[in-house]
């Protein structure tokens, strides 16, 4: 299957004829990529009732109301159904997981800001400290001038994050975000090992620090 095209299990669950239809492409649909949504129910630890609660929750919630969730897939060559539903399953693991313990569900702003946090504290050692301003002893003994270029730098950053591949992005939320291993990230995302983990991250980091360095944004010597 190419990179964006629907999948013919998802086209026959949102343009089924009738209800019959609709139920045998779900059941279809949940076959084939029950593997994916077993692995990202289990990602987020616990015992095994607990990953099978949440991969219950992950399917009532892709079925419910007529299985609008589904029909929010683009096929537009941004990302492919199997990236778009892992993050859709990773999102409502996680719903699944605050509602239980009664945690405030954070936005998708909070949700970027912790990706980049991570990011910034990989691209440290390439860029230098300073790029890290969330390891500052005490940010407001720093000049303007200084707060200015950081700040700078973090809206670079972000920017740069925001242009990559969408199963890039998705594989920087499960290392930064989720905090998983890579022996996890690697059966999520179809990887043979976690040294395909460990490669890929360290290309997207590359990519970021390159990008960064385009826009005069280096490190601090010493």
């Amino acid at each position: 299957m190419a990179n964006g095209a629907v999948p013919f299990e998802l086209d026959a669950v949102l343009h089924a004829p009738d209800a019959a239809v609709r139920e045998a492409a779900w059941g279809e649909l949940v076959l084939r990529h029950s593997r994916l949504l077993l692995a990202v129910s289990r990602s987020f630890g616990g015992a095994r009732d607990e990953a099978m609660d949440r991969y219950a929750y992950v399917l009532e919630k892709l079925s419910e109301d007529n299985h609008h969730r589904l029909r929010a897939f683009q096929a537009d060559g941004r990302a492919s159904f199997s990236t778009w539903l892992t993050v859709a399953a990773r999102r409502l693991c996680l719903d699944q997981l605050r509602s239980r313990y009664g945690r405030n569900r954070p936005t998708q702003d909070s949700d970027r800001a912790t990706v980049l946090r991570g990011v910034r504290r990989r691209l440290t050692d390439s860029l230098g400290a300073d790029l890290d301003t969330d390891l500052l002893a005490d940010e407001g003994a720093a000049s303007a001038d200084t707060m200015a270029i950081r700040r700078e730098r973090d809206v670079r950053l972000h920017d740069a994050l925001a242009n990559l591949p969408a199963s890039d992005r998705l594989l920087l939320a499960l290392r930064f975000d989720d905090d998983l291993s890579a022996a996890k990230i690697a059966g999520l995302l179809g990887l043979p090992t976690a040294f395909h983990v460990y490669r890929r991250l360290n290309a997207i980091l590359a990519t970021l620090r390159t990008t960064l360095e385009a826009h005069g944004i280096e490190g601090a010597d010493g």
